[in-house]
This record gives structure tokens, C-alpha cells and sequence, in this order.
């Protein structure tokens, strides 16, 4: 009899029927992921779900607080282990010490054994970082333009080819989940988060955060499009501050980015820490259900931007107490909830919410099963470490890269008398405050929060680069704006002046300017410099268009909007200065001539009285050769409108152009916008080079809200003879 039972349970085991020692079907990874979540879900307790609900920051791992140090075992074991938290985070400036890429690897494999190996389940965790211009919090990584400048590339591969980097170099050092793209559009520059988003136009936002989600996944890295909905105009220009748009700008506007980012196939989703039409969006269940998932079809996960369910309590003042807010927030949408400190209290008042049913069973499976479905897509259940040897060798300086997104964004305003390229000057002088801090270069969110640490990434100043590349016989000289004699003895002794101004870093909050102006005394180094009589070429480094008055204005003979550069700032700036480099960049926003003005977009509706015109508009964009544009034809299909365009490079250099289709709305017995972008294309040509390009506009470009302005209802097409135009030219097209 014992030798039967014995032979018995051999079969089983052999044949994987023994329940007791078959593997789990969520360790399969040849079973579906639904299926994979679905066998997980039914072996957790709710403590254990709730746990994948929460993320914590990486410091409460080393010091139960803000401290940064050696990761404790002690908390390790009572937050990954018992508490089963199920996300940790990096906020800007919180690594490892030493901050390096082998710390960072190392850190993170320490965090997934306590997960995977002590863990019941083995459930490996989801490590988060804000890498929004590169790797940004780990001192040796490369450090890209931020986004407004790669906007100004218009260039989607080559913002695709940035992101695929950034994400090789997350997943060296094990930080999977990425608090990027930003899909917000920047439609008020006096807003401290303008630099961080792709400029002012859903078209070309939506291309270019849609190119970045494709970059960034292509490694098994999840992008996380932030922040949902209306985050970047908020009333005042002030960071955090309640937005009001009407449901028809909503759809047209803010929606459009986003679903961009939703088909290029994004994983996860950050809600707006603000309010939107008097409704806090973190208990926004219309926003973060009815139309992100209903309207949208997100699947993926939603997570809370920094202690926003706290939020809702102390700023909004929308709950009565602490668990209020979390009943709120988590029946409104939000999956996890990025709860740097005080955990504890969150998973006790969540248990609670639940044991009381004001929370149902259900939704906490469906939130914690999306968390354990991304983990799924991303294999952590296979790859839960990595190989902290490799990370220093992925993590290192990508100069070609970065030097070619810098080369693409700087964008030439004013260029008088062909001042540049530079290219007949023996004696050049550089001055400026931008001209030797390299943390303007690098701007926020740059080893720290507020980019002050940022000169410790790689790269050199915009001095630097000027002097190593200069051709050969240019003197590239240096004085220090702050001393008036010196200065003037150097302007005399120079053919020309680079005077480099711009902002000192910041991020989020701490960067509103509600004027856009800079600091006095870069006015009056403008000032001091015309008086010497020198030609003057100003670099601006900056994120943002900024103020200046009309006699500061007009005293450089050419201006080169360069943005926040990262890295690579010196050595673009030197090739697009003497001639390297025929500069490309176009504004992907609407430069205003006074600060009064914003928001002022080109899309704005129609002016009555007084007719407002911007300082440049936006696309604009000088180059050292000419182009010039036949429009040859114009159709309506089914689906888009197709315009064949003959572009020619008529001067005597190469050059890059943007080519941009807009659409002027015909009558339609209710307000349009003046225009709307509906197709773009960049294009490489030879001196005399022609090459005719068809530019295709799907017709949802062409949509309005039709009737009361407050319908909810989806775009659709509205007939009629459109005005189609490139550069000056236009051409009519009927849609029918």
C-alpha cells in the first residue's frame, strides 16, 4: 500500500498535476499575463494587495525618513517584507551613496532580494525615477536637452532615438518605471514646469511624447504620461494652481497628447496634482474613469503624484480627514498612491476604508491586479536583477547623441547684417553668467530636484566648448561680466561678443515668473555692451521665452534661443556659432512680446480689438540658407488630406527646414481657432536641392465640437472649404 502511494505521487510530479509541487502558474511565463494576475491575486491576502497599491520613497528605506545612507535591513524587512510595499521611488536629488551607476544597480538588486526572496509570494518590486532630460539623478549620465528643447528638433525620430537611450541605461541600474514623458502642453511660460513639456501644440506634443513612449518601452521600461489633464495652464501661471477649461478645449487641447502616448502604447499614467474645473483631479472619477478609461481606454495604471491623497485634505480642502481623501482618491481612479513617508497611516486607513466597504474588495483587485499586470510586462517576474558590473559600462557619456539633440534645438531668432556664422572673427569674447555655470546649461531636475547639483554632470560649459572648438587661429577670450573695467578693455580688443544670459536652474513650484524677465543685471550687461560698439551675438539659456525691454532687445546683431542644452551645450553651440552646423530649431511655442500677453498661443481665437501679434511666432525659426515652397496640390481622402509641397534650398549652404501644414477653418457658424497645425516634416537639403514632400493630415485634425461648446461628445469632421498653408502660401481643399 505505501509503495503504491509512493509511486502515485511520482506520476503526479512528473506529469505537473501534484498541487502541492507543481510551480505556480503566475511564475509561468508561457501562461497569458491576464491568467499570470489572475492566479496571483487569488493566493495574496489584502494586506499583501494593498501593499502593491503603495510606493515609498527610497529614503524610508534608509533612515525611515528623509536621510540618505546604506540601505537598513531592519526597514527593509518591516516595509518590503511585512508591510509588502509594492513600489519605491527616487524623488529628485534621492540615491544611493556614492551616487554612481554600478550604487544605484546595486541599491535596487538589494531592494528586489528583500522582495523576491524574503517575500511570501516572491513578488519582485517596481523601482521609479523621474529621468526626464537622460538619467538625470545619476552623477556620469549623460544629460539631454530637456524636452521643450528637443520640441524645438521637431524631429520624432531623433526624440525616439534619445528615449530608446535613456531607457538602456534605466534598465542597467534597475529602475524600470520611468515619471516620464510630460503630456502636458506649456501654453503659459510664466509656469515653473514650461521647460519640461513639448511646447504648445497637441500635434506636435503628441508626436513627439508618443516617440518618447516608444523609446523608452522598447527596453521593458514603463513611461508614465503625466500629469492627467489640464495640469499646464493653471490659473495665474503658477505651479499647482486650479485650471478651468471649457469641455469643448478640453478635447481639442489636452486630451490629444495624451491619447498620442495611449496609442504609442503607454503603460502607466500620473495625475494632475491640481484641480480642473473646481474638482480636485486625484478625486476626479470622470477624469481618471469616465474618460481616461471609458472615453480613452486606458488599461494600465494610474499612480498619484507626490502625497497628492494628503493633498486633497490640506490644499484642496475637498475631504474632511485622511480617509476621506483615500476613499475619494481610489474610488476616483488612482491605483497607487506615491506616499514618500507616511505609509503606515496610508495602509491602515486603506485596510480600514476596505473592512468598511467603502472601498470594495473589487477595486482593490483591479488596482493592485494592474500593478502586478505591468510587472508582468515588464518580466520582472523573470529579470528581477541586474548585473551591476554592466551598469557603469551602459551608463556612460553618449556625446554623439546628446551633441546632435542640442545641434537640432538651437534656434536662430535675429541674425542682422548675416552676423553669423562667424566665421571672418580672429578675437572672440565670451562673457555672461550662462557662459561659464554649467548648471544653466543643465536647468532642473539635474542630480537634484532644483538642477543645483547639475554642474557635476559630464559635459562642458558653453566657455569650454567655444574654446576647444574654435577654428583654428580664433582667439576665444573670456571676462567676467561682473568687472565693468576689465570687460571693456576685452569688447575692445574683440571682433565680436557672445554674451551667454539665461535662467539659473530650477523646477516645479520655485520657477514661476510671473513676469518672464531675468535678472536686472543681465539687462545692464546688454546695455554695457552696446555702448562698446562691438557686433553682439546673445545666447539665450533658458526654458521659457522671456521678457526683455526694447533697448536690451535690440542691442544683439544675432540671437540663438539654445533652451537648456544638457551636456552637450559647448560644442553644439560652437558648431552652430562658427559654422559648423546650419541651425534647424524651430519654437515649438509662441514667443509674446509683452509678459501681458500669456497665455498667448498661435492657436488662440480670433482677436477683436487690439489685433495682438506675438515676437515670433510659433514655428519660427532663421536658418543660413534660403528655402523656398511650391504648394502643388491638395485632396481629401477617405480618411486625411493629403498636400503635395516643392520645397528648394535656394542659398549656398546645406540646411535643415521644418516644413509645417496649417489649417485656416472656414465658416462654420461658430468659434474656431485662427489656425491649427495639422502636418509637419523635417527636411535635409543640398545648395540648389529640390525635393518635393507629401505631407498627410488625418482628418480628426480638422475637427471641432460641434454645436453647444459644452458637449462631451468626441471631435468629428465638419464639411467645408479649408485654407491649407505652408509658409505663405495657400491652397483650398473641400472635405465633404
Amino acid at each position: 500500500m505505501i509503495k503504491r502511494w509512493r509511486f502515485t505521487l511520482a506520476c503526479a510530479v512528473l506529469l505537473g498535476s501534484c498541487p502541492a509541487l507543481a510551480q505556480p502558474l503566475y511564475k509561468d511565463p508561457a501562461q497569458p499575463v491576464e491568467k499570470r494576475v489572475a492566479d496571483l491575486l487569488a493566493r495574496m491576502t489584502l494586506e499583501e494587495k494593498l501593499g502593491q497599491m503603495t510606493q515609498v520613497a527610497v529614503s524610508k528605506l534608509m533612515s525611515d525618513g528623509w536621510g540618505l545612507g546604506p540601505l537598513k535591513g531592519e526597514l527593509l524587512e518591516r516595509y518590503l517584507v511585512q508591510r509588502g510595499i509594492g513600489s519605491v521611488l527616487s524623488g529628485g536629488g534621492m540615491g544611493p551613496v556614492p551616487n554612481t551607476p554600478r550604487a544605484w544597480a546595486e541599491m535596487t538588486n538589494a531592494i528586489q532580494r528583500a522582495a523576491v526572496e524574503k517575500g511570501r509570494l516572491g513578488i519582485p518590486l517596481l523601482y521609479g525615477v523621474d529621468a526626464v532630460h537622460g538619467h538625470n539623478n545619476v552623477v556620469g549620465a549623460t544629460l539631454y536637452p530637456h524636452s521643450l528643447g528637443l520640441a524645438a528638433t521637431w524631429n520624432p525620430a531623433l526624440v525616439e532615438q534619445v528615449a530608446r537611450r535613456v531607457g538602456q541605461e534605466l534598465r542597467a541600474t534597475g529602475t524600470l518605471w520611468n515619471f516620464a514623458p510630460v503630456a502636458d502642453l506649456g501654453r503659459d511660460p510664466r509656469w515653473g514646469r514650461f521647460y519640461e513639456t513639448f511646447g504648445e501644440d497637441p500635434l506636435l506634443a503628441g508626436s513627439l511624447v508618443a516617440a518618447t513612449v516608444r523609446g523608452l518601452q522598447a527596453g521593458r521600461v514603463a513611461a508614465t504620461l503625466k500629469h492627467f489633464t489640464g495640469y499646464g495652464q493653471p490659473l495665474g501661471g503658477t505651479d499647482r494652481s486650479p485650471a478651468f477649461l471649457a469641455p469643448r478645449t478640453l478635447q481639442e487641447v489636452w486630451l490629444p497628447p495624451f491619447r498620442a502616448g495611449l496609442e504609442a502604447g503607454a503603460l502607466t499614467v500620473m495625475a494632475n496634482s491640481g484641480s480642473l474645473n473646481g474638482v480636485p483631479v486625484h478625486a476626479s472619477r470622470y477624469l481618471l474613469t469616465d474618460v481616461l478609461r471609458g472615453q480613452m481606454g486606458f488599461k494600465g495604471v494610474v499612480i498619484s503624484d507626490w502625497n497628492d491623497i494628503d493633498k486633497l485634505v490640506g490644499d484642496h480642502k475637498a475631504a474632511a480627514g485622511f480617509a476621506d481623501a483615500v476613499a475619494m482618491s481610489i474610488n476616483a481612479g488612482v491605483d497607487v498612491y506615491m506616499v514618500p513617508m507616511e505609509v503606515e497611516r496610508y495602509l491602515q486607513t486603506l485596510k480600514e476604508l476596505v473592512e468598511a466597504g467603502r472601498i470594495s474588495r473589487a477595486r482593490v483587485d483591479e488596482a493592485a491586479g494592474r500593478v502586478l499586470w505591468l510587472k508582468f510586462q515588464l518580466g520582472l517576474f523573470e529579470r528581477p536583477y541586474v548585473e551591476a558590473a554592466e551598469a557603469e559600462k551602459v551608463v556612460e557619456a553618449q556625446r554623439p547623441l546628446a551633441k546632435q539633440a542640442a545641434l537640432e534645438s538651437v534656434t536662430l531668432l535675429e541674425n542682422a547684417a548675416f552676423t553669423l556664422p562667424l566665421t571672418n572673427v580672429k578675437t572672440l569674447l565670451v562673457t555672461g553668467p550662462a557662459a561659464t555655470d554649467k548648471t544653466m546649461q543643465m536647468g532642473g531636475w539635474s542630480i537634484d530636484w532644483q538642477g543645483k547639483e547639475g554642474a557635476k554632470a559630464p559635459g562642458a560649459t558653453v566657455l569650454e566648448g567655444l574654446q576647444k572648438g574654435a577654428p583654428q587661429g580664433v582667439k576665444v577670450a573670456y571676462a567676467d561680466p561682473k568687472d565693468a573695467r576689465a570687460l571693456a578693455a576685452a569688447v575692445r580688443a574683440s571682433d565680436a561678443v557672445v554674451v551667454a544670459l539665461g535662467e539659473k536652474p530650477y523646477a516645479e513650484n520655485e520657477g514661476n515668473n510671473l513676469t518672464g524677465e531675468l535678472p536686472a543685471e543681465q539687462y545692464k550687461l546688454l546695455r554695457d555692451l552696446k555702448a562698446l560698439g562691438k557686433p553682439v551675438v546673445l545666447v539665450l539659456l533658458a526654458g521659457r521665452p522671456l521678457a526683455f525691454p526694447d533697448d536690451a532687445w535690440l542691442v544683439p546683431k544675432a540671437i540663438l534661443m539654445a533652451y537648456l542644452p544638457g551636456s552637450e551645450a559647448g560644442s553644439a553651440l560652437a558648431d552652430v556659432l562658427f559654422g559648423r552646423h546650419n541651425p534647424s530649431g524651430r519654437l515649438p511655442f509662441t514667443w509674446p512680446k509683452l509678459f501681458g500677453q500669456v497665455p498667448f498661443t498661435y492657436d488662440r481665437y480670433p482677436d477683436i480689438y487690439p489685433k495682438a501679434e506675438p515676437l515670433y511666432p510659433f514655428g519660427y525659426g532663421l536658418s543660413y540658407t534660403d528655402f523656398t515652397y511650391r504648394l502643388q496640390a491638395a485632396r481629401a481622402t477617405a480618411n486625411a488630406v493629403e498636400v503635395d509641397v516643392e520645397v528648394r534650398n535656394t542659398g549656398k549652404r546645406a540646411g535643415s527646414d521644418v516644413v509645417q501644414l496649417y489649417t485656416r477653418f472656414p465658416p462654420l457658424g461658430l468659434l474656431a481657432p485662427r489656425e491649427r497645425l495639422v502636418a509637419f516634416t523635417k527636411v535635409n537639403l543640398e545648395p540648389g536641392q529640390t525635393r518635393t514632400l507629401k505631407l498627410t493630415a488625418p482628418l480628426d485634425r480638422f475637427a471641432l465640437v460641434p454645436g453647444d461648446v459644452f458637449s462631451l461628445e468626441l471631435p468629428r469632421v465638419l464639411p467645408g472649404r479649408y485654407v491649407l498653408r505652408v509658409g505663405e502660401q495657400t491652397v483650398g481643399v473641400e472635405v465633404r
